[in-house]
């Protein structure tokens, strides 16, 4: 049976208010006279919930929630014991009796007016999409298999003849061109994988160590880390002054808004603590999120190098005798590369929020431990799966939208550098004019794209419904999210630059004091490395975290009576904290 989807009704067709639900399988739930207190029957749920729900349009999950002084759903889950400050939200959870206590309690208690349907017959979505992107992969794969073979590296680098009397390079071989060679004070090859590896070691364990601060710590992280983000801001704009007045001045204007916004956002910060503490905890319980990224780093870096191959050498081959088919092969592999970049990225960023939208709605509170049971074996495989298959026509009809901009951006940037190197002024402010306007057109959707792809892993939706359904959510919410990403965003970016520069510490400090590299180049060049891929290393779990927030936010937002039922103390939390969330 193929892995489920949920399906949204459509819009404006449901029942009105008092009137059952036309939806047969889901319990119905009658609905007394205004202002009479609703009955809480025991109700039975569907025997086997599939995986993947689909909410009401949004706005009705709010108009018909009970008010919280209402008791709950007796036989379900007994009320939350009183809130501790400094409580966490216990996910772990032992394997003994776990798929039995969890269809237990799912099918024994009361579900709350959680507007959550499911359906076991997903549907392919946007196919025309996928189409599209499978022919630019077979299209790059043609040019590649064309032009590598006959990749000309005199052309590339350029040939000298070692017999011409004025020659001022060292030519070394009977190739005819200059290259390098590699001093014997430079190290060696262990050396080389000594320090590699080193710099990988220290990079995992230490964006580990930061993941606990991240949980332990989390609203002293997200205050101390927007502090330094606004101090940052200035020292960066004060050094700008110096370069250029004018542009010095503007940062130092935006340097003072944001930090007025850390006084306006300090009522926000407790909902992000919650937030990022949550998120962690989940990412922790589900670590083959963060193998899913690097999987999608590694794939990305193969891919990318092949059509950058393909670039250099379909230029060095088409450029002299079909200059225009040359600039045509150009603009298609950077669209190819745009393209395959951004669909690489949401199937990890899709498949990443269908594990958190399964914690959402399927983990439940076994009331004995009060500990948080999952009845989905492997979620992150499954989720995978459906990423790969329904979804990811969905996946690469938003990808393919962000493609044509960088692309569109990619040529206005370069017609501004020729017109700039021409002097042609008028031209080149044009072009400067464009690729501006590009840039934030991009920036935009792509920011919008998290949340559609959110809805997408969440619902199985079309690409368009899912930006339909994210434009009302941002309408209603946009505000509350941009805080929210902003917030934990900052967390995020210090961790990244905290990560590198501490792994490019400690790596130079394995090589200068028990390998002995006394070459100072050759420590800087270590360090660099060091540092990139301890920023390489955190970022992959940084894409984790931002996407279990987004789909955590837009499950809250859209269904948080699931929430209630499920894990009474997080929807506590998150009442207390922020209430018109769930209110």
């Amino acid at each position: 049976m193929a892995d489920p989807y949920g399906q949204q009704p459509p819009y404006g067709q449901q029942a009105p208010y008092g009137q059952q639900s036309p939806y047969p399988q889901q319990p119905l739930y009658p609905q007394p006279p205004y202002g009479q207190q609703p009955p809480y029957p025991q109700q039975q749920l569907y025997p086997q919930q599939p995986y993947y729900g689909q909410q009401p349009p949004y706005g009705q999950a709010y108009s018909q929630q009970q008010p919280p002084q209402m008791p709950p759903p007796q036989g379900y889950y007994q009320p939350p014991p009183p809130k501790q400050q400094s409580g966490d939200v216990e996910i772990e959870i032992t394997d003994a009796g776990k798929l039995a206590s969890s269809a237990q309690l799912i099918d024994g208690g009361d579900f709350k007016k959680s507007k959550i349907e499911f359906n076991d017959s997903p549907k392919y979505q946007d196919v025309w999409a996928t189409l599209v992107y499978l022919l630019t992969v077979l299209g790059t794969a043609a040019l590649a298999g064309v032009c590598i073979p006959k990749i000309d590296l005199d052309k590339m680098y350029g040939s000298y003849s070692s017999s011409s009397s004025g020659n001022k390079y060292n030519n070394s071989g009977s190739h005819g061109y200059y290259y390098f060679k590699r001093s014997s004070d430079d190290g060696s090859v262990t050396d080389l994988i000594i320090m590699v590896g080193s710099s990988i070691v220290m990079s995992a364990l230490l964006t580990f160590i930061y993941m606990v601060l991240m949980q332990k710590f989390a609203g002293k992280m997200i205050k101390g880390t927007f502090i330094l983000s606004i101090i940052f801001n200035f020292l960066y704009a004060i050094a700008a002054i110096f370069v250029s007045p004018i542009m010095g001045g503007i940062m130092l204007i935006f340097a003072i808004l944001y930090g007025i916004c850390y006084f306006l956002w300090r009522s926000r910060i407790p909902f992000a603590k919650v937030m990022l503490k949550t998120v962690t905890s989940i990412t922790r319980r589900f670590p083959a999120t963060i193998f899913v990224g690097f999987v999608g780093c590694v794939v990305a870096t193969i891919w990318y190098g092949v059509i950058m191959v393909t670039l250099v050498a379909s230029i060095t081959y088409l450029s002299e005798e079909y200059e225009g088919a040359a600039y045509v092969v150009y603009v298609f592999l950077l669209f190819s590369l745009y393209f395959s970049s951004q669909v690489i990225n949401n199937v990890v960023h899709v498949t990443i929020s269908g594990v958190f939208a399964t914690y959402y709605f399927r983990g439940v509170v076994d009331q004995g431990t009060n500990k948080i049971e999952i009845d989905v074996k492997n979620p992150t495989m499954k989720s995978f799966k459906r990423a790969m298959t329904t979804s990811f026509g969905s996946i690469c009809f938003g990808s393919l939208i962000i493609a044509v901009i960088q692309t569109l951006e990619a040529i206005a940037r370069q017609k501004k550098n020729q017109s700039a190197n021409d002097e042609n002024y008028i031209s080149c402010i044009i072009a400067c004019c464009i690729e501006c306007i590009l840039s934030c057109i991009g920036d935009m959707i792509e920011y919008f794209n998290v949340y559609a792809f959110t809805e997408v892993a969440i619902y199985g939706k079309s690409y368009c419904e899912a930006a339909k359904d994210t434009w009302t959510l941002c309408k209603a919410r946009g505000i509350e999210a941009l805080i929210n990403d902003n917030l934990i965003g900052n967390v995020l970016s210090i961790g990244g630059v905290t990560v590198g520069c501490l792994s490019a510490v400690v790596t130079c400090v394995i090589g200068f004091v028990i390998i002995d590299i006394n070459n100072t180049t050759s420590l800087i060049i270590y360090g660099v490395c060091a540092f990139i891929i301890g920023i390489m290393i955190f970022s992959v779990v940084a894409q984790v975290i931002n996407s279990g927030v987004a789909t955590t936010f837009v499950c809250l937002c859209e269904d948080p009576d699931a929430l209630r039922q499920t894990k009474p103390e997080l929807w506590e939390k998150v009442r207390d904290t922020y209430p018109s969330m769930v209110f």
